[in-house]
């Protein structure tokens, strides 16, 4: 495993050595991140309480069904450094095809879809409520290029894979549990391509998040990793040699 500065010293492959000194490396502002934050910012303000349907995700876990949009907003939504990111990788790669298992209130999604205007983001949400609150968020960033389906990712998921061709850029927010998250990734895999790339949150979440990333690393189709400690990028191209790199961002 070869561990990395976040400028790109020391890192042998040309591909990954561009990808963290023009990508990951680079946090130019762009404006459209005012409207999103915007969006993020009435979020964490919002005092509506709702009833929060639990479909066992092992991410932030409350025992009462009941909740203020604000709570999960502040336990749930990824930071703007992060989510930028995403955005960032979907604009220069210029993904087109991209899923998302995990909508959470909708910001993840509105940068994914702000990456590539001319992209389709399908994203998943477990609970009614939560999608709600989302399809307000895509809503009020006039974006419509998202098609958000709600219900437990054991159905929505198989259907989203039956229905399309390829897929170019997968986020995985769904689960943080290992069998779920490979479970994901396995019938994901039927859909990537060489220039797919697969991007799991908070793969030190927790011991099975862990054995989970472990575990796809050794995937025999998998050929580059990238572990930012938050997130993991994979990455499948054949033509690259079989590496892991970690990168401090």
């Amino acid at each position: 495993i070869a561990a990395q500065g976040k400028r790109g010293f020391g890192i042998h492959s040309p591909f990954v050595f561009n990808l963290v000194t023009q990508v990951i490396g680079k946090n130019k502002k762009q404006a459209c991140f005012r409207h999103i934050e915007k969006q993020r910012s009435n979020l964490l303000k919002n005092q509506h309480i709702i009833v929060v349907t639990d479909l066992g995700s092992g991410g932030f876990v409350s025992k009462m069904p009941q909740r203020k949009i604000k709570e999960i907003a502040n336990h749930s939504l990824k930071p703007p450094r992060q989510a930028q990111l995403l955005f960032r990788l979907v604009n220069h790669f210029q993904f087109k095809k991209i899923l998302e298992i995990g909508t959470s209130l909708g910001i993840t999604a509105s940068y994914l879809a702000k990456g590539n205007p001319e992209s389709k983001v399908i994203t998943l949400e477990g609970c009614p409520e939560i999608s709600k609150i989302a399809k307000n968020t895509f809503e009020s960033l006039n974006l419509n290029n998202i098609e958000l389906l709600t219900g437990e990712f054991s159905q929505t998921l198989p259907q989203v894979i039956n229905s399309m061709e390829t897929l170019d850029l997968v986020f995985f927010d769904g689960n943080h549990k290992k069998e779920p998250t490979v479970a994901y990734f396995n019938l994901c895999l039927q859909k990537k391509h060489n220039n797919s790339l697969f991007v799991f949150d908070d793969i030190h979440h927790n011991a099975e998040m862990e054995l989970a990333w472990e575990q796809i690393k050794l995937n025999p189709e998998v050929k580059v990793t990238i572990d930012l400690f938050f997130m993991g990028l994979v990455f499948f191209k054949k033509e690259l040699t079989k590496q892991h790199f970690k990168i401090r961002y």
